[in-house]
């Protein structure tokens, strides 16, 4: 058992106000989330935990019926919601407040759900899955839950998305629209409620890309991988033909140019001398699913466990990921991959906020630079890079126009934030050049 895990279930079973666990990709945050209510389920405890969508509750709903089988776990739902064909049958369903039971409980319920229901102190503890994708704002409606809580989650990933203008808030001691946890660990007044964790390891990136992640986080992870156990190798030697080849090729060549082998690199473009294209760029989305149609017709092998170092395994089409920031780059990609195979279909393709929590052996990202000549704060948020950068467990491939670094070196951020508040905007520039310088001092931009 992991020393977070022991001192979480200390605090679930003791009296400390606030728990905030912070947690890098891959890492294990529901499993720990689910280990600690060892603690409440022994100590007799009425324990409810939030999530933020229903297919997080859904999920940690099956594994706390399958961790703990004598253990019946309350599914707090809206009364239109469909109970999944494959939960558990332990899962008891429930949409209304009266019918939760009296004493001893675990429930899981979506955010919004908790905040609906007007709970008053009815549970002795609060834990929060993916904290940091939780707005101050959306915390308070149903802080009356209980008054213990622990907030777990990723630091890294992007901030809570908010639908309205916020530049009113941004000197605010407390902004409803940034992450809780960073509200709560920022307070100076909580420092003597707080207890604070870190989880030391991620588990789902290969060695060298946790040294790379490692920039966007403000505290130190281990990788569970060693040098070269995870990675993407070609199989076979085929005749560069396509727009991506000759860029997939020398690629995956300086990847094994190294005593281990590295797992990420820049695949570059050209920017066409007329400058870039307005709109939708189809040329970068023909560009990124040649990239995926090269690496398959290489027959590149993956390995991305220990037990597959020495035997990896034929890479296939469901393996590779896609991700891109803006929805109508994702459709074109979409629509170049299943005009390249239908095979391809099956390739799941969609923006970093949907890639959250997820995972697959190789990822192929369009940068979110690409094709930006005057970067805006959203362009420059760290969080989106962050997640791009950390979905793979062998391989990532980052696909670009070439002018992404001319346009960081030609770009002097504003510093405009309002007084006392930290330079999102500077710090997201420095970081974006510091990803690109870190792969052309390893000669990883091709």
């Amino acid at each position: 058992m992991s020393s977070v895990v022991t001192a979480l279930r200390s605090f679930v079973a003791g009296t400390g106000a606030i728990a905030v666990v912070k947690a890098p990709p891959g890492s294990g945050k529901t499993y720990t989330l689910v280990e600690s209510l060892a603690a409440g389920i022994t100590a007799r405890r009425r324990v409810v935990i939030a999530a933020q969508t229903n297919n997080q509750v859904d999920e940690i709903c099956e594994r706390i019926a399958q961790r703990y089988p004598r253990q019946t776990v309350v599914r707090f739902s809206s009364s239109g919601y469909q109970r999944p064909d494959d939960i558990d049958e332990r899962v008891l369903f429930i949409d209304k407040k009266a019918s939760i039971p009296e004493g001893p409980i675990v429930m899981v319920a979506t955010v919004a759900k908790l905040a609906l229901s007007k709970f008053d102190g009815d549970f002795d503890i609060l834990l929060v899955d993916e904290a940091w994708q939780m707005a101050w704002a959306d915390f308070l409606p149903m802080r009356h839950v209980a008054d213990r809580y622990v907030f777990i989650g990723d630091p890294g990933q992007i901030p809570p998305t908010v639908a309205i203008d916020v530049d009113r808030w941004e000197a605010s001691a407390h902004p409803p629209h940034q992450a809780t946890p960073t509200l709560i660990l920022d307070n100076p007044a909580l420092a003597g409620l707080r207890t604070e964790l870190q989880l030391p390891t991620c588990r789902r990136l290969p060695y060298d890309s946790v040294r790379l992640v490692n920039g966007f986080y403000d505290f130190e992870f281990d990788s569970d991988a060693k040098p070269g156990e995870r990675f993407i190798r070609p199989t076979r030697m085929v005749k560069a033909v396509g727009p991506a080849a000759e860029g997939v090729d020398l690629a995956l060549e300086s990847m094994w140019s190294t005593r281990h082998p590295s797992t990420t690199a820049v695949i570059q473009m050209p920017t066409p001398e007329g400058g870039l294209p307005v709109g939708t760029d189809v040329e970068l989305a023909r560009f990124t699913a040649a990239v995926v149609a090269r690496l398959l017709e290489r027959r590149c092998e993956v390995s991305t466990e220990v037990d597959e170092k020495d035997a990896p395994r034929p890479l296939r089409p469901t393996d590779i990921g896609v991700v891109s920031t803006h929805n109508l780059m994702n459709t074109a990609i979409q629509n170049e991959l299943r005009a390249l195979s239908p095979k391809f279909a099956s390739i799941r393709v969609t923006t970093p906020e949907r890639w959250q929590g997820l995972e697959k052996p190789v990822m192929v990202a369009v940068h979110p630079l690409s094709g930006v000549m005057s970067p805006s704060a959203f362009d420059l948020e760290t969080g989106r890079l962050c997640v791009m950068a950390s979905r793979h467990q062998s391989a990532c491939f980052f696909v670009t126009r070439d002018h992404v670094s001319a346009t960081l070196d030609d770009h002097l951020p504003l510093a405009d934030q309002a007084l006392g508040c930290h330079d999102a905007v500077g710090k997201g520039h420095a970081l974006h050049r510091a990803f690109l310088d870190d792969h052309r001092e390893r000669n990883l931009i091709v």
